[in-house]
């Protein structure tokens, strides 16, 4: 065999061998992009898992504090309102006609649990409507209702005095003694929204 015809087939084998590392590095390139692919793929999927669940979280709490808010904003305006109202009964209950207002002043004489001679003190406002005819005939039960030179400065209602004992029957110091109950009644009527 001549010389060109040997390196002619090395040459040949050379070419063979190359075509086939050639080959194969394309397979294992061409495996190894597949697979990258793939990995990038689940990785892409992974973080976009990952920030969709971050975006829910961050919705739920943003919408956790909102609704959190919004309801104690709620019940501080629910509040105040009821406050409002109990603060301007009194006000009302003094401006009730004579009848209904003698009735509830004829209430807090039966009320009274002092004995003996009781001072009834009126407010200015009152002088027309409460009188001493008028106390006497609710004097009973070893109670007499003798009215007072002194006057009160509250807004409707009496104060009872007998020597050192006074009790308080004023319409304002009523609806602050009651201010909770009252709340609590006013609450079933203005109900809170269901969250």
């Amino acid at each position: 065999m001549s010389l060109e015809a040997i390196l002619s087939k090395i040459e040949g084998e050379a070419r063979q061998k190359a075509e086939a590392i050639r080959e194969a590095a394309d397979k294992e390139k061409v495996a190894a992009l597949s697979n990258h692919a793939e990995v990038l793929k689940e990785k892409h999927s992974r973080d976009i898992a990952k920030i969709r669940s971050g975006i829910e979280e961050e919705h739920k709490r943003k919408e956790f504090h909102v609704r959190r808010e919004a309801a104690r904003k709620l019940m501080n305006a629910r509040r105040a309102m009821m406050d409002d109202a109990i603060g301007k009964a009194p006000g009302n209950l003094a401006d009730a006609g004579d009848a209904e207002y003698l009735e509830m002043i004829s209430s807090l004489l039966s009320s009274c649990d002092l004995s003996g001679k009781v001072e009834v003190i009126i407010s200015p406002a009152d002088e027309s409507r409460i009188s001493s005819p008028y106390l006497r005939k609710h004097s009973k039960d070893g109670r007499e209702f003798v009215l007072s030179e002194e006057r009160h400065d509250e807004t409707g209602g009496v104060i009872f005095k007998s020597g050192k004992i006074s009790q308080n029957g004023t319409f304002p110091m009523i609806a602050e003694l009651a201010h909770e109950d009252m709340v609590m009644m006013l609450s079933d009527l203005i109900p809170l929204e269901k969250t």
